[in-house]
């Protein structure tokens, strides 16, 4: 892959600069008459698209893309619809709901407020919290943010999308109720103890915030953190109408492999719209509806902008247990990473930066069906000239008990690991031992799709009609085991 920043010219030798100037002034003159040289294609772009294309020509995406690396930007397209029964189609402009993404916000706002002394990331939580239990007493401001306090997370309990969920955050003042019941319950460690992570835990922190600023939590995160990062086209849930262009979240049920691996139109009536979430403020977890372009004046804040200077940055993303303030950071692609992904009922969202290379990656996506860890991991590979799959596509196909018999047995890898592949009642597996389970779905007699990996099984056939080897290929890397001796 070029690299996505050129490197700067060479110097010319001074003896033949007056050469080069005349020869300039010579191809100046002919460029008048002559047609403009084409730029070449971007090749990055030309594969990013391709495969893009190819999810969303499976119905397996919808939504809004944005990369960058430093001050260029290499893509920036949408799909799908953000409002599917009126055929609205999905912008780069579109906003949406980002969920957990909201957290970098949150705690950029309290970050802001310690740097002008209205409190200290060491205070109590119950410095900050009305009927605060003593129990809570020694959590700390910095406990919430890095998720170590021991409170426990309010969607472990209620389930993501459950009947009980979406009862509890449908319906106005949520984050009162969660706060409350949390109140009544023991903390799950000692704080800074351990790391769990605690969406109620940003629910305390955000009521904290308010309390200790005087400011109601929508204004304080606006004027804090959105309008000095230049973030015209976010704001805050659940503060007033719902803005015209914010995107409509949908699901859908099993629709089984054989059409998902065929494809199928977003406009099939297969996709359900999900119930508009209350989030009132100040839901602290999950407040933010935003844009792709949004999200990258943020990300370019964070390079030691006026809102985030060098030294904020670095404490940003200076990890505890592996979480900084408001994102995970670690390593990926053999480079340092920080990420959030954001989900609720009908929208899945991703953040990541590469911030030595100064890369950003954002993907929305309004259908909370699609495998946006995988497609996040594939456009990343794109980006960083590293080995991905196309999606797969394919038709099911039923095989015949001899052509089962030729595949099943066992197969050990280069490395000693054992591969078996079995037939259950309704399906092949194929289990690494102390690995995975992965079932099988057939697109021929020796080419299976795997969900798992969402990769393929690749049998090759030996002279005795039997398996010889299986590949289990995903993540655009090969992974071979041969059928053990008989």
């Amino acid at each position: 892959m070029p690299p996505l920043v050129q490197p700067p010219a060479g110097r010319v030798p001074g003896e033949v600069r007056s050469s080069v100037a005349a020869l300039g002034a010579i191809l100046l003159a002919l460029s008048a008459c002559r047609a403009p040289v084409a730029t070449p294609p971007d090749p990055v772009k030309a594969n990013l698209d391709r495969y893009l294309d190819a999810r969303t020509a499976l119905g397996q995406w919808s939504g809004a893309v944005l990369v960058a690396a430093g001050d260029r930007e290499i893509l920036r397209r949408a799909d799908g619809y953000a409002d599917v029964e009126h055929r609205v189609p999905y912008r780069p402009e579109t906003r949406q709901a980002v969920a957990s993404i909201s957290k970098m916000f949150t705690a950029l706002a309290a970050l802001k407020l310690r740097d002008r002394g209205t409190i200290s990331l060491d205070d109590s939580l119950c410095d900050h919290l009305d009927a605060c239990p003593e129990a809570w007493r020694p959590v700390t401001l910095r406990h919430l943010i890095h998720h170590q306090s021991g409170i426990p997370d309010y969607e472990e309990r209620l389930e993501l999308g459950s009947e009980a969920y979406l009862a509890l955050m449908t319906a106005p003042g949520a984050p009162a109720k969660i706060l409350e019941d949390a109140k009544t319950r023991p903390l799950a460690f000692a704080p800074g103890t351990d790391f769990h992570y605690s969406n109620t835990g940003y629910i305390a922190l955000a009521y904290a915030l308010e309390k200790a600023s005087g400011i109601p939590f929508p204004r304080l995160v606006t004027e804090t953190v959105l309008e000095p990062a230049g973030m015209a086209h976010s704001g805050v849930l659940g503060t007033g109408p719902r803005p015209e262009d914010l995107a409509r979240g949908y699901t859908y049920g099993d629709l089984g492999w054989a059409a998902l691996l065929h494809g199928v139109s977003l406009t099939d009536g297969h996709l359900h719209s999900v119930p508009d979430l209350a989030l009132t403020p100040p839901q602290g977890d999950a407040w933010l509806y935003t844009t792709v372009d949004d999200l990258l004046r943020f990300s370019r804040q964070l390079e030691g902008g006026a809102l985030v200077p060098s030294a904020l940055a670095a404490e940003i993303a200076t990890a505890e247990n592996g979480y900084g303030a408001g994102w995970f950071v670690g390593r990926a692609f053999e480079r340092t990473r920080m990420r959030h992904n954001g989900i609720l009922p009908g929208f899945v969202s991703d953040f990541i930066r590469f911030p030595d290379e100064r890369i950003t990656i954002v993907l929305l996506s309004n259908l909370d069906r699609v495998r946006l860890d995988r497609i996040a991991r594939d456009v990343t590979a794109i980006v960083l000239g590293q080995p991905y799959d196309p999606p797969v596509r394919g038709e099911v196909i039923a095989l015949t008990p001899e052509q089962v018999s030729r595949l099943i047995g066992t197969y050990v890898t280069k490395d000693g690991r054992t591969l078996e592949v079995r037939q259950e009642p309704d399906y092949l597996t194929a289990e690494l031992k102390g690995q995975y389970t992965a079932g099988l779905i057939p697109l021929s007699p020796t080419e299976m799709y795997f969900p798992l990996g969402d990769g393929k099984a690749i049998f090759t056939l030996g002279e005795d009609g039997r398996a010889a080897a299986v590949n289990m290929r995903y993540s655009g890397e090969d992974h071979v085991a041969h059928r053990a001796t008989p």
